[in-house]
């Protein structure tokens, strides 16, 4: 019987208890590019934050993404969208001018950008801006819908898992940053 054991598949030569250091450890995500769709909720702007991190880490280039549903109006046949009118290119143009907005704070950050709006339904726009972009990672949020309202409106950020050509990093509606530190003198509760 040997006194060495096997390292087991995969495992770096030499001694196979020793933990992964950041030596050792490759990112196995090159990111180029990073897909961030944008509402300009506060949860949207967490998702940038997560995004932005990962930015000035691998050097990728952010690609700012809002879509705009079309606006449609009731009829006696159904549902019809409105012809392009006033109403949608003012939404238009307020979303271009807020999405340039948030592009030149990350560039004064030194986070490379570009902005992009489509306009559809906003998981297949998302979707279809991930491949014709050729980007290696969604960052998108939740909005933290539950119950009636999540199986009513659905979630954008499941469909865009479920339907998009990269990996997709999904930021919880409502994660801590970390958790509160304890001292050792505080009263205790109750």
């Amino acid at each position: 019987m040997s006194s060495n054991p096997t390292p087991p598949a995969g495992a770096p030569p030499g001694n196979a208890t020793a933990a992964p250091g950041p030596a050792t450890v490759e990112l196995a995500l090159e990111l180029r590019q990073i897909l961030v769709p944008l509402d300009f909720s506060a949860h949207a702007m967490k998702a940038l934050h997560y995004a932005t991190g990962f930015a000035r880490l691998s050097g990728a280039k952010l690609i700012l993404l809002h879509v705009t549903e079309p606006i449609v109006y009731p009829s006696d046949f159904g549902y019809v969208p409105l012809p392009p009118n006033t109403l949608e290119e003012n939404f238009q143009r307020d979303a271009r001018d807020r999405l340039e907005a948030v592009a030149a704070e990350q560039v004064k950050a030194g986070v490379t950008c570009e902005v992009a709006l489509r306009l559809g339904k906003p998981y297949h726009e998302i979707a279809a801006a991930a491949r014709e972009h050729q980007v290696d990672l969604v960052v998108i949020t939740t909005h933290g819908y539950t119950g009636l309202t999540h199986v009513l409106l659905g979630s954008t950020a499941e469909r865009v898992v479920r339907h998009a050509p990269c990996p997709v990093l999904v930021v919880r509606y409502q994660e801590t940053e970390s958790a509160p530190a304890k001292t050792e003198n505080a009263p205790a509760a109750g």
